[in-house]
């Protein structure tokens, strides 16, 4: 009896805890995007400081026969 209890108790704690683990950090990654991508202006001030931190493309249109 005592042997049903313990595997009972093992797989009740697999079903339990262990699926929730990677919705709970999901949860978590989703609210942390949602803050900044739902302000117009937070996202306009993300894309402007990256794209000063990336260098200019020459446009393939420029650099031809012409």
């Amino acid at each position: 009896m005592k042997y049903f209890k313990v595997i009972g108790l093992v797989v009740g704690f697999f079903l339990v805890f262990i699926p929730g683990s990677p919705f709970i950090s999901q949860a978590y990654e989703d609210t942390q995007c949602f803050k900044c991508h739902t302000s117009a202006k937070k996202l306009i001030e993300i894309t402007r400081e990256i794209a000063k931190t990336r260098p200019a493309l020459k446009s393939a249109e420029t650099a031809g026969e012409g």
